[in-house]
């Protein structure tokens, strides 16, 4: 069976990607500029000076199709007096919410990870009416908007009635990347409090520090090691190791813009919520994971769609039919191709199946436990090469060759690289488990001066002398 690259594809008419691409000196510009923004105005208008510095942000990489989200803010902002005084059916006004984001996933060109390894977006042009709809953050700004309305609906809160601040609230510039997604009540009243202390600095520089280790240090390197792999012939069984490289490169990924943001966002006070469990990467079980990755879009899906569907299985006959169409529905969150469906369904049967055999009363829970970190990372292997894969057949055929091949030159070439990386992966392993349930952050708080310092210095130094460039890149802005 000959040895084919299923990943070489290249579709003809994509051009550069700019827009996921950051330097960490441009945005460091940026975020001061924004910190003496906001200390220049006074203390009960120091929101505006977030909306001011989120509408520039948000216009520098979308342009003019920031009036999109602008309208779509304003149809929120108008609707939501209306359901609060039951005039509006609410699914009628969901529905409309989530046109926009069905659109531009519908009309997305090529597949995610394709675009993304050949460095490949849609045309900066307006060739395309649908091109308007191609906008970063669209959703996360549909869904915290459908959260918005629907916790009005169901009387948690009140209509916001400044439409600047529920502006600020769908556009604040330090989740615009990778989230996380936030309720209405929960950043309302924390942007009305906007302040900047020598204690919120010193907070979210150390996530920002904390984020830049784990992207330029482990992260970026993943990737250089994941490139590598990509362009090498290997096969067979050996080609779960491109799964393992990669779900270990998106959680390092992911997980780095998300405390490099929160970090940006506690400069002034406001504390972003946690997307990751820390130690994810070692769940003994996918039920355990997912209550551990991503856990806001987890946390939206549950509260706005399977606790409102389940409650109407009274004799809870269908709960795992409509667990699988939760996952379903979270595959079409990212993306409308076969590969992403099948990755879907293959989560939610993989949690029924859970709940079916009670693994967690098994004996001998220490060796339970390491078994089902071993179980998980192999599974989970094998489910982040069907996300990442175009074409699910070709994947199976280079799974499945008997003529099985291990890129032997590339882990020599690697070498270097390889040794850097489990170093640096240890280390962030390390704090991770010191931390436990604590914040990054406030897991420093608790050392001592001279432990923090060291602390700084290490991460410092490792950014300096083991980083792999400085142009940042984020996996998950696409979806």
């Amino acid at each position: 069976m000959g040895k084919t690259n299923i990943y070489a594809q290249r579709p003809i008419y994509f051009a550069k990607k700019q827009n996921s691409m950051i330097h960490p000196l441009v945005v460091a510009a940026f975020v001061l500029t924004s910190v003496c923004l906001v200390a220049a105005f006074p203390a009960n208008r120091r929101w505006q000076a977030l909306l001011i510095s989120s509408l520039v942000f948000y216009y520098t990489i979308v342009g003019a199709k920031l009036l999109v989200m602008l309208a779509l803010a304003f149809i929120i902002y108008s609707v939501s007096f209306k359901v609060k005084d039951r005039i509006h059916k609410l699914w009628w006004v969901v529905l409309l919410l989530l046109v926009p984001l069905l659109i531009a996933k519908s009309t997305e060109k090529g597949h995610h990870f394709i675009q993304y390894t050949h460095y490949l977006i849609m045309p900066q042009k307006n060739w395309h009416w649908s091109w308007w709809f191609q906008v970063i953050g669209l959703s996360y700004f549909s869904f915290n908007g459908i959260s918005y309305l629907i916790d009005i609906k169901r009387k948690y809160i009140v209509p916001e009635k400044n439409f600047f601040l529920l502006l600020l609230y769908l556009l604040y510039f330090p989740t615009v990347f990778s989230g996380p997604l936030h309720r209405a009540k929960y950043l309302f009243a924390q942007f009305k409090q906007v302040k900047i202390t020598n204690e919120s600095i010193s907070h979210g520089l150390r996530l920002m520090l904390w984020g830049l280790f784990k992207q330029i240090v482990i992260a970026q390197r993943l990737y250089v090691f994941l490139q590598n792999l990509l362009a090498s012939p290997i096969s067979g069984g050996y080609y779960l190791l491109l799964g393992l490289v990669f779900f270990l490169y998106l959680y390092c990924n992911f997980s780095a813009f998300v405390d490099f943001f929160q970090g940006v966002s506690q400069l002034f006070n406001v504390r972003l919520k946690d997307n990751f469990n820390h130690r994810i990467y070692l769940a003994s079980s996918r039920q355990t994971f997912w209550q551990g990755w991503h856990k806001t879009l987890n946390e939206w899906f549950r509260d706005y769609f399977f606790f409102v569907v389940v409650k109407y299985d009274k004799k809870r006959r269908y709960t795992n039919a409509i667990l699988l169409l939760t996952f379903l529905l979270i595959a079409v969150w990212h993306g409308f191709n076969y590969s992403l469906l099948l990755w879907g369904t293959m989560n939610g049967l993989w949690i029924i199946l859970e709940k079916k055999v009670p693994f967690g009363k098994w004996a001998y829970p220490k060796l339970r436990k390491v078994m089902g970190v071993v179980y998980h990372l192999m599974l989970s292997s094998i489910l982040a090469l069907v996300f990442i894969s175009p074409d699910i057949q070709a994947l199976i055929q280079q799974a499945l060759n008997t003529d099985a091949y291990f890129p032997w030159q590339v882990m020599a070439g690697q070498k270097a690289n390889l040794v850097i990386i489990m170093l640096a992966f240890g280390m962030m392993d390390y704090h991770n488990g010191q931390a436990k349930k604590q914040r990054f952050d406030d897991y420093l708080q608790g050392k001592s001066l001279w432990q923090r310092w060291f602390i700084y210095f290490k991460l410092t130094l490792c950014i300096l002398a083991l980083g792999k460039g400085l142009i940042i890149d984020n996996y998950y802005i696409q979806f």
